[in-house]
């Protein structure tokens, strides 16, 4: 068993580690001067993380994903011991761990830089934490030589790090991480410094490796490919707090708010300055610049079972929603400015309603720089959002 909970988990850099965790995040964050960009100070310090709750099941892959300076590697050096908790609960199988010696959580962790002992073998790199817990010399060889099997790095064993390339590094410092069986696998961007092609082949390394090995696995990235394609679990964050905890496909298909609309999704969701409108009998639509388009019925239930009334929204649609708007008397207008040719689509970048919007079509789709273009939403895939960004369409009760 290897259960991980965070209760109301907090982290405040105070005096000096503030000063320093405020200029990393205006250096992060995109703002004015001298402001810390929504990071929240009090009169502790800095707030890195904030009322942190999770509860994370045995076995399971949880991502922690966010921009840059959300505090995602700090909860996670939070649950390895390598950052204090300032205040809140962390449990292991049931135990508090607030005070344990990282040395003593039975945890792994595996770093972006690799981390290994340039000196050593990759044998000896893995050898390593098995010799300082004293193990019988069989028992190392027979964790090694299983663990090398596991991610094809049997061959490698005897050359130094310097020799192999940045994907078989990061294999050798996973191997590392694995021999020591432990109950709890940290991976902090484990793959940002390896190319496209070797991060696609080392997150299918991961995925084949959760199935070999019966640790719990939390992971952090930026990238909210890694997250949808690896996590049972992901958890969305910005300036330390939690925006929304789902499965991938949830949190895709549902976003708590503009924040997770605007991060989860590629080429991002498209947002629209718009009207929610309830009519006399109980109906909803919306009206985007003047033009009107029908809400699904399950979206109007929602509206109508949380007392949702008339107001100014911002309406979010995915490119790939987007439709032509053929015959359709409700349209709107937009003026194509870039059309980019992806293999098997074409992404549009439209100016449509005083703003850029983007619009993917298939390739053969047509449509050329300067060519107006007619378009419409699909009654289910339309979210709205309120004044407060909060996704208006989620259920309440």
């Amino acid at each position: 068993m290897a259960e991980v909970e965070l209760k109301g988990v907090t982290k405040i850099y105070e005096n000096k580690a503030a000063d320093k965790k405020k200029k990393k995040d205006r250096k992060n964050h995109q703002g004015t001067p001298g402001k810390t960009s929504g990071i929240k100070v009090t009169e502790e310090g800095v707030v890195a993380v904030e009322d942190f709750n999770l509860n994370i099941k045995d076995r399971e892959f949880i991502v922690l994903v966010g921009p840059s300076g959300c505090g995602k590697s700090t909860a996670l050096r939070m649950v390895a011991g390598l950052e204090t908790i300032t205040r809140g609960e962390l449990l292991i199988d049931g135990k508090p761990m607030n005070d344990v010696e990282p040395k003593d959580r039975d945890i792994a962790m595996v770093f972006q830089n690799y981390a290994l002992y340039p000196h050593m073998t990759v044998r000896q790199n893995m050898e390593f934490p098995l010799k300082l817990r004293k193990l019988p010399k069989n028992e190392i060889d027979t964790r090694v030589n299983h663990a090398a099997q596991i991610l094809g790095i049997t061959e490698y064993l005897d050359r130094k790090p310097k020799a192999l390339s940045g994907g078989q590094r990061q294999r050798v410092a996973i191997g590392r991480a694995i021999v020591r069986e432990p109950k709890v696998l940290l991976m902090d961007e484990p793959l940002s410094n390896l190319d496209a092609k070797l991060r696609n082949q080392m997150r299918a390394e991961i995925i084949k490796l959760r199935k070999k090995i019966s640790s719990t696995f939390i992971y952090v990235t930026h990238d909210q490919t890694e997250a949808m394609t690896l996590g049972d679990r992901i958890v969305v964050m910005k300036f330390g707090v939690i925006q929304q905890v789902g499965t991938p496909q949830e949190v895709f298909d549902h976003p708590a708010n503009l924040f997770v609309a605007g991060f989860i999704g590629v080429p991002m969701m498209n947002f629209f300055d718009g009207r929610l409108e309830k009519s006399a009998d109980g109906g909803y639509h919306v009206t985007v610049d003047g033009v009107s388009f029908s809400l699904s019925e399950k979206k109007q239930e929602i509206l109508r079972a949380n007392g949702t009334e008339s107001q100014a929204v911002t309406v979010g649609v995915r490119p790939e929603h987007i439709v032509p708007a053929g015959q359709k008397s409700d349209f709107l207008e937009g003026t194509i400015e870039v059309s980019e040719l992806m293999g098997s689509s074409r992404h549009l970048h439209v100016s449509a309603c005083g703003k850029e919007c983007v619009i993917i079509q298939p390739a053969d789709g047509g449509g050329s720089m300067g060519d107006k273009i007619r378009f419409t939403f699909s009654p289910d895939t339309i979210h709205i959002f309120g004044a407060d960004g909060m996704n208006l369409e989620l259920d309440k009760n």
